[in-house]
């Protein structure tokens, strides 16, 4: 009986490590504690097996804990193991469904809630990669990665999570770029019209508008010089193209007052009205154009007229104020000539009379204007015989009367004989003739007022009529009368009233004369030529500043304008190397008129990038050069970049797309090189794109610190606190966290990084690499 129930005990034990075995082998809980004491069960008395809940493990039972036997106990009521998949929960589950457990059930096979992270593809998940990176095609959030979700990822630059397309980044999750077509206000575009930007264009490449003053010939402009515009440049400053008549005077123009009269103070040709130039104005009689004073208009722009000293049509000769009617050229300008009525008597004359048609055969002046005398064998108008003697007892006495005149018998050879009466006015004179002007004897019954013999003359006191010569007879009266015109004389003629010529200085004008007033004053409103004042008149008026008459000249002393030279008076002067006619400095003519050369300290436009003025090498400016610039990218990457080939390729790019120009390089390090060996130092120095210096030379950009944040996107925005590749030190060497030489994104392999906002080390190396499927910005220098 004993060796039967040890038999019967030792096969209820097998039987318990068989089913422990086997539990064990289908991979239960681990958890699960099988408890193999089987000491022989007391079969009492009546030999019945034990009962679960016992605290004896008896046939059939997995587990036996006597009271701690239950549910949530790791041995369950029935005294079988609580294992994953019973329907029961126990220790260590968060679950169990049962058979409805499932990888891809709220209860997973091993009896946990299904979360996301936790690798499997759970209900209401669209993935589960089991990962915390956010970056990769499956975010935390259990989604697959999209456009929109907030993180950024590969392909994506930029991933703001929202629809806007006008911002920062666009809703295609691409950074928004000067190019792309779409307005970005808050990166500084004022416009964006895609391809259609660029020169010449309503939006220019850099997504700027076009504008008058920007110095981009935009549409609707005529030109635009930029800050080289100006109201008296050659490109104004509404971008017009500076013309005659606009009313502002531009290059080469004297002065423009924006109407097309001819004659006031500035012609239609924008020159400043001179004399000759062909435009008769205010002061002028006459202006031809040209310099001949043979013709109808003298060069002093004055009508031609007999006394001006030149010899026009119809004169015979001319000498000025040295015509006379006494002289070689008679006032008349025709010379003196004997019969013509006036005493040639002043330099070649030789003349003791003239009565013009009155001369002649027993004429008071024979027909060689030589007076009539007794003796000349002529008989003149007072001699009653001449038998060309002075011998008496002939018949005719030495004082050519006749010897038998006075008988009171007419005898031969006498018109009459009263007996010589003595009086000369009875019908007889006492030269037994009749009376007659000439007669030397003045007969009131005649009408006679005088009667000078053969003295009477036009030209004398006594005239061929036997009148007193008067001013204003029409006869001129010679020595006595400086002309005299008759009913023409006036105040405002050639003559006036009282016979005396008109000079210019007698306060009335006449005509040739532009004004008189009377005085010898040359700088008032008439000139002591009587001419109103006009630049070029050889006197200094009021607003001129000098005036050299004939002698002015742009180039001389005083300028056609009558301005003294000046530097910016367009004209280029002794001494002044250009002269544009205008202030502006940085044109190809500063307003100093000197030719622009380095170090002037005036940047020449299209020429000269910088001028401070100095040869201090570091200080933004060397040689005219500009420091080279430096930006932070607006948009990110990960560290496969292509290598440094790609990478450099990236900072080109962001630059072409800005309009920045230039050449660039990255700041960034492999295997083969490094900034400070490929970098070529920089004379100016480095800028940020906001002309910030950010170091002075290439020695101070690798000395371990940088003067600002490179903090400034190629777009002139601020990325500030962002992470940047480098994969350098901050001395410009290669660091050994370089993203497999920039050429893989795996989580696995890590690269160096800078922060923008840094000027200490950390600029350029932050400390801890990062992994290299992050994204982040690169530093871009011009080079």
């Amino acid at each position: 009986m004993k060796n039967h129930t040890i038999l019967r005990t030792l096969g209820i034990r097998a039987a318990l490590l068989t089913g422990a075995l086997l539990l064990s082998a289908a991979g239960c809980d681990a958890d699960v504690a099988v408890d193999l004491d089987v000491d022989p069960p007391n079969l009492g008395s009546g030999g019945s097996l034990g009962v679960c809940g016992d605290g004896q493990l008896g046939l059939g039972e997995q587990c036996d804990h006597g009271p701690n036997n239950g549910p949530g106990q790791v041995c369950r009521s029935n005294c079988q193991l609580n294992v994953c998949g019973d329907l029961e929960l126990g220790p260590g589950e968060e679950c169990d469904q049962g058979s409805a457990n499932g990888d891809h059930k709220p209860c997973t096979s091993q009896c946990l809630h299904a979360v996301c992270g936790d690798g499997l593809l759970g209900p209401g998940e669209a993935c589960d990669d089991g990962n915390d990176v956010d970056g990769d095609a499956c975010t935390n959030a259990c989604v697959l990665a999209s456009c929109g979700d907030g993180i950024t990822q590969p392909p994506e630059t930029c991933d703001d999570a929202n629809t806007v397309d006008d911002d920062a980044c666009r809703n295609t999750c691409a950074a928004a770029t000067c190019g792309d077509g779409v307005l970005q206000t808050v990166v500084g575009e004022q416009c964006d019209h895609g391809p259609a930007n660029g020169p010449a264009a309503a939006c220019r490449a850099n997504c700027l508008l076009n504008v008058c003053g920007d110095g981009d010939l935009g549409p609707g402009e005529q030109c635009d010089n930029g800050a080289n515009n100006g109201d008296h440049a050659g490109c104004k400053l509404d971008c017009t193209i500076n013309v005659c008549g606009d009313g502002h005077a531009g290059p080469l123009e004297g002065c423009d007052d924006g109407n097309a009269v001819n004659d006031d103070g500035c012609t239609d040709a924008c020159t400043v009205p001179t004399c000759g130039d062909g435009i008769v104005q205010a002061t002028e009689a006459c202006d031809d154009g040209n310099a001949i004073d043979t013709d109808a208009c003298t060069n002093a722009c004055t009508a031609a007229a007999c006394g001006d000293g030149f010899l026009q049509a119809g004169e015979a000769c001319d000498d000025g104020a040295g015509n006379s009617d006494g002289g070689d050229c008679t006032l008349a300008c025709t010379i003196a000539v004997c019969g013509d009525g006036l005493v040639h008597d002043q330099g070649s004359g030789h003349e003791t009379c003239d009565n013009g048609p009155n001369n002649g055969p027993h004429k008071g002046c024979l027909a060689g204007c030589q007076l009539n005398v007794c003796g000349d064998g002529d008989l003149g108008p007072a001699e009653g015989c001449d038998d060309g003697n002075l011998a008496a007892g002939d018949g005719c006495s030495p004082v050519c009367t006749l010897e038998t005149c006075g008988s009171g018998v007419v005898d031969p050879g006498e018109q009459c004989d009263d007996g010589m009466d003595h009086d000369q006015d009875d019908g007889c004179t006492d030269l037994c003739s009749a009376p007659v002007c000439g007669d030397g004897f003045t007969q009131p019954s005649l009408g006679e007022e005088c009667d000078l013999n053969d003295v009477n003359s036009d030209s004398g006191a006594c005239t061929l009529n036997c009148k007193q010569n008067v001013c204003g007879d029409g006869l001129l009266w010679v020595g006595v009368e400086q002309c005299d015109g008759g009913a023409d004389n006036g105040e405002d003629k050639p003559c006036k009233p009282d016979c005396t010529g008109a000079i210019c200085g007698d306060g009335f004008a006449a005509p040739g004369e532009g004004c008189d007033d009377g005085n010898l004053v040359n700088e008032d409103g008439c000139t002591n030529a009587c001419k109103l004042p006009t630049c070029g008149d050889g006197f200094v008026q009021a607003g001129e500043q000098c005036d050299a008459g004939a002698g002015n000249d742009n180039n001389g002393s005083c300028t056609l304008a009558c301005k003294v030279p000046a530097c910016g008076d367009g004209f280029v002067q002794l001494g002044e190397g250009c002269d544009d006619g205008n202030l502006v400095q940085t044109d190809d003519c500063p307003n100093h008129c000197q030719l622009p050369v380095c170090g002037d300290g005036y940047v020449w436009a299209g020429h000269e990038p910088c001028d401070d003025g100095n040869a201090t090498q570091g200080d933004g400016c060397f040689e005219c050069q500009p420091a080279k610039r430096a930006f932070v990218t607006s948009t990110t990457y990960d560290g496969n970049l292509g290598g440094l080939a790609g990478a450099a390729a990236k900072c080109q790019t962001r630059a072409d797309a800005a309009g920045l120009g230039g050449t660039w390089d990255v700041w960034l390090s492999t295997d083969a090189g490094s900034p400070s060996t490929r970098f070529a130092p920089p004379l100016p120095g480095y800028r940020r794109i906001d002309n910030t210096i950010l170091a002075n030379t290439l020695a101070d950009l690798t000395d371990g610190t940088i003067d600002v944040a490179l903090s400034v996107t190629e777009l002139g925005s601020t990325a500030s606190a962002s992470d940047v590749w480098t994969g350098s030190s901050p001395n410009g060497q290669a660091t050994t966290a370089t993203c497999t030489n920039w050429t893989t994104n795996s989580s696995a392999v890590t690269g160096e990084y800078g922060r923008s906002n840094g000027t200490n080390a950390s600029w350029s190396d932050n400390g801890n690499p990062a992994t290299c499927n992050g994204l982040r910005r690169l530093y871009c220098f011009e080079i």
